[in-house]
């Protein structure tokens, strides 16, 4: 059995078709559309040709057609219905500004989702405990919706309050919306986030219903391409925890996308850190338009439940990834004050870099790679893209021009300040978060990650660095190698006492029975199932808390998960206070559905220390001037065998993705065709 995993990136589509006997079997790369990124879908499933056998069971799709939306604000015209006296939430917000912001006097708040006169209030009202004051008046909700329907509005989020606690008026609202707005994509917040804080539950349920029309409209395109394909194969779209979901469940919660395509990544980066055999991992993933880096201590994937997406918090389980733009689209340019800077603007697919030869004209990140040598214009980037010295040249002098460089400094100069980027947004997720980097290994993908990984290890002491067979598809790598998985929260405020235990396992029985439920929809058998339990935490009197993992079910587990809680805090914080009182807030459980997918067949035995030759040599800068060039043999991926070892200086090129091995550095070739770099001799 066969499946499949198609990443979308900004400037790429990557593929890989997995089997779950032989593993990898191939891998494809191709330009993104952005105008319909479900195009470059079925492009690159195309690319693989041997996928057109009728026995891929799965189609697993990353994309970012979620994020483009929420960043560019082009979606359609939304509407929301919410208690009365509480529809300007979503601009009252927190009352708090971005921090750079705080001191400018001009500064505006930015855009709501919704427009004021779209957010439409009906009479009701429950109490903080979840009980009603004010009955639901259906006649407020029928001539809300008679509005909103007749400014062509097909999208409405609701969001009462107190509905976490309880969402009978909800329910009924979504009726009344369903029969007098026939056909109308309805966000409910008690089902997208039943989590209290109303600001942040307006916020996210507003975003859903954002989403909704855009991403369902998506992946309906996309379903339709894979049935005149193959009509057995079915969907299931990557989200932002690092799990699977069918495309059925997607549709209906698209804020759970916000990341889908850099989890990927991530989930891949797991896998190989596992099958390597190593205990800690960074994963740093460089591609046309940006750069993601995830810290992984004992091979655990850290999980944030909280991201701000354009100055608004979106409340979802996430894989907590550290994203800047820092891609190999990237451009040079001067800002006001004369200063060099390089992004976070992308050149992206379209025009793409100058030496693209689309009509970029800004020298970019691949642009100064090219003069400086590191890319060679003999083989096509992706196996698609023909690269022309000249135009990267003549790039890299118009902006020379404006700081008084040459061609070859501009080049070095981006590449200088594009790794310091990196290397200090990975600083941030190690040194930042309490961990040394130096006890960490390098997981360096994406199409131009390999060309920089060497530099941002040497930067922070990372003494190894993996590079794997694929890097510039192993977003896609990590799609076939996930899981289903479903994350649910339930708000429940309350001190931590002898009788709390009782009540929080009759909660929980209530999420696993549901989870159970949604598993077996989706096809999961029991024995392939798998369920953690997790409470949030704080001190009295706290605002924020922390998520902690509930270790055994048996009676005292309240007890043990407090005592976890003070060593976790004072971990995250630096210190603890176990005399203080101790409150819950949330219970969690994630549901995990295990996907059979066998394991990755090895390439090949370690026999002895196989020889590679070069195809060719080329002349490589390593410093700021053409002197500080050096004569680079450049070896084929392909023909780097298990066992072998290479010296640098030396470059190893695949139709994905350029591996930069500088002086000093030695390389070897596992039983998995993955590459390590480390310091001196392999």
């Amino acid at each position: 059995m066969k499946r499949i995993g198609v990443d979308t990136g900004g400037t790429f589509t990557d593929s890989v078709l997995w089997d779950e006997e032989e593993g990898l079997v191939a891998s494809g790369k191709v330009s993104s559309n952005r105008a319909d990124p479900s195009r470059a879908v079925v492009a690159s499933v195309d690319k693989l040709g041997e996928a057109g056998e009728a026995d891929v069971r799965y189609l697993i799709h990353g994309t970012t057609v979620a994020t483009n939306a929420t960043l560019e604000r082009t979606g359609p015209r939304i509407g929301m219905i919410c208690t009365a006296g509480f529809r300007d939430v979503l601009e009252i917000a927190r009352l708090t500004r971005p921090p750079e912001q705080i001191y400018d006097l001009r500064a505006n708040p930015p855009p709501s989702l919704i427009r004021r006169r779209d957010r439409l209030e009906v009479v009701e009202r429950l109490d903080h405990r979840g009980g009603i004051v004010t009955p639901l008046d259906e006649s407020s909700v029928v001539e809300a919706a008679r509005v909103l329907s007749r400014r062509g509005i097909g999208s409405v989020a609701v969001c009462l309050l107190h509905s976490y606690l309880n969402s009978a008026h909800e329910r009924s609202v979504r009726d009344i919306l369903a029969r007098e707005m026939p056909g109308a994509l309805i966000s409910i917040s008690s089902e997208v986030l039943p989590e209290f804080r109303e600001f942040e539950r307006s916020s996210t349920t507003a975003l859903n219903a954002y989403l909704a029309p855009i991403v369902g409209g998506y992946l309906r395109r996309v379903q339709e391409a894979i049935a005149e394909w193959s009509p057995h194969t079915l969907l299931w779209v990557m989200q932002s925890n690092g799990g699977v979901a069918s495309a059925e469940r997607t549709a209906q919660l698209p804020v759970t996308l916000l990341l889908s395509g850099p989890s990927g990544g991530v989930v891949a980066g797991r896998y190989l850190i596992d099958q390597a055999g190593l205990d800690n991992g960074i994963t740093i993933d460089m591609g046309g338009t940006s750069f993601d880096v995830c810290l992984l201590p004992n091979k655990d994937m850290p999980m944030t439940h909280e991201r701000y997406v354009m100055d608004m918090p979106v409340k979802v389980p996430s894989v907590d990834i550290l994203t800047i733009g820092a891609g190999g689209g990237s451009m040079g340019w001067v800002d006001a004050a004369g200063q060099f800077r390089v992004g976070p603007q992308s050149a992206g697919a379209t025009p793409g870099p100058a030496c693209y030869g689309r009509g970029g004209e800004e020298p970019t990140v691949t642009d100064a790679n090219l003069v400086l040598g590191v890319l060679g214009t003999e083989q096509k980037l992706g196996g698609e893209v023909a690269l022309d010295l000249d135009l990267a040249h003549r790039a890299c002098e118009r902006l020379g021009r404006k700081l008084g460089m040459d061609a070859w400094e501009v080049a070095w100069g981006i590449r200088r300040i594009v790794n310091a980027a990196m290397a200090g947004a990975t600083r941030a997720v190690s040194v930042g978060r309490g961990y040394d980097p130096r006890d960490f290994s390098l997981i360096a993908f994406g199409g131009a990650g390999p060309m920089h990984a060497v530099d941002i290890a040497a930067e922070l002491e990372i003494p190894k660095i993996l590079v794997p067979a694929v890097p510039g598809c192993l977003s896609a790598l990590g799609l076939v190698v996930s899981d289903v998985t479903h994350d649910y929260v339930v708000t429940h405020l309350a001190p931590v006492a002898d009788k709390l235990e009782a009540d929080l396992d009759r909660l929980f029985e209530d999420l696993v029975s549901g989870a159970h439920a949604e598993l077996k929809e989706e096809g999961i058998e029991p024995g392939r199932r798998e369920l953690f339990r997790a409470v949030d935490m704080r001190y009295a009197g706290e605002q924020s808390s922390v998520s902690v993992p509930v270790e055994g079910a048996g009676v005292g587990w309240l007890a043990a998960t407090t005592k976890a809680f003070h060593a976790m805090h004072e971990r995250l914080y630096g210190f603890s206070v176990p005399d203080e009182p101790v409150e819950v807030v949330n219970v969690r459980l994630r549901a995990v559905g295990r996907l059979h997918r066998g394991d990755r067949a090895s390439a090949g035995k370690l026999a002895g220390s196989p020889r590679a030759e070069p195809t060719a040599t080329r002349k490589v800068g390593f410093g700021g001037t053409k002197a500080d060039r050096l004569v680079v043999p450049v070896y084929a991926r392909a023909a780097l065998l298990p066992g072998t070892h290479l010296v640098g200086p030396a470059i190893v090129e695949q139709s994905d993705s350029t591996l930069l091995i500088p002086p000093g550095k030695g390389v070897r070739a596992d039983a998995y065709s993955n590459l390590l770099v480390q310091a001196g001799a392999p």
